[in-house]
């Protein structure tokens, strides 16, 4: 084994030993300290793909423990998740950074300053819980504040384990397919979405 690859491996199971104090602490689903930044290489490809964009203002629904928001480059960004304790968890984790928040995609709108629009809205690693007419409904009252979209889009050969595997023909009249980005070592891409103005 290779330095490099040992060392990623030790700071992965460190970084899990961490989260799991932490989610512990707050009563999270330990599946949250499962997957930590170092562990999940898809994590970066998103980083790398909004931050391409040099938004201002980023919007992440179920951002989860914060690991992908905190390392965008945006002036404002917020994360929601709908579980609290995932949000006070974050907040211990990455204090100042983002503001945090309890809420749904439902409550993207309420959140953001009158006027301004979002340069980026990310939903990844949850959305294929929901069916596409489901996600449709979530998502199309959203789009027009939103400038960018960043979702995830399983392989149509993944484990039974993702539900939905989405090929997101509800935008085809709404959004722009910009660019797609393979997740290593997972069945999955990452696709940036630009909205119709």
């Amino acid at each position: 084994m290779s330095p490099g690859l040992l060392a990623g491996k030790v700071r992965c199971r460190i970084d899990r030993a961490w989260l799991y104090c932490v989610a512990r602490m707050f009563q999270v689903d330990p599946w949250h300290a499962h997957a930590p930044y170092s562990c999940r290489p898809y994590k970066k490809v998103v980083v790398d793909l909004v931050n391409t964009l040099k938004p201002e203002r980023v919007v992440e629904v179920g951002c989860g423990l914060g690991d992908i928001l905190s390392r965008i480059e945006a002036r404002d960004r917020f994360g929601l998740d709908a579980d609290a304790d995932v949000i006070r968890a974050a907040r211990f984790l990455h204090p100042g950074k983002v503001r945090w928040l309890h809420g749904k995609i439902e409550d993207v709108v309420q959140v953001l300053p009158p006027a301004a629009d979002m340069d980026c809205l990310i939903l990844v690693n949850w959305i294929h819980n929901l069916s596409s007419a489901e996600l449709a409904a979530l998502l199309l009252p959203v789009l027009p504040r939103t400038k960018h979209l960043v979702l995830d889009a399983i392989d149509a050969n993944a484990p039974a384990s993702y539900r939905y595997k989405h090929d997101f023909a509800f935008l085809s009249k709404s959004a722009e397919r910009v660019s797609v980005a393979r997740s290593p070592d997972e069945p999955r891409s990452f696709i940036l979405y630009k909205v119709a103005r």
